[in-house]
């Protein structure tokens, strides 16, 4: 059965969420918005690793995460769908809602 939220979004409708619905510095590249991070402390890390899993168990979509110190990036696709679907948003937005506290 086919879901709504895992269908390809359009190059167009990726960018009109991006600019509508989030407010941090998402990039767009590859079939995957991407946020870099620049964290104060390993512990700010941690903490954010943990919310990461957290919302990747609650909304079943888990993200392609690289840490490098005090860096983190963050990439979401769906990779069923060979590219960025409503899913994807819905994580960022979640993500943007824990990091805007």
């Amino acid at each position: 059965i086919p879901q709504p939220d895992m269908e390809k979004l359009s190059q167009e409708e990726v960018e009109r969420r991006r600019n509508n619905s989030l407010g941090l510095d998402w990039v767009i590249k590859s079939n995957q918005l991407t946020i870099h991070l620049s964290l104060t402390s390993e512990n700010e890390v941690n903490r954010l690793l943990i919310q990461l899993d957290q919302l990747a168990e609650r909304q079943r979509h888990h993200p392609d995460v690289a840490v490098k110190g005090q860096e983190v990036t963050i990439s979401l696709t769906t990779h069923d769908a060979a590219g960025i679907t409503v899913r994807d948003f819905r994580y960022a937005e979640a993500l943007e809602a824990y990091l805007n506290n």
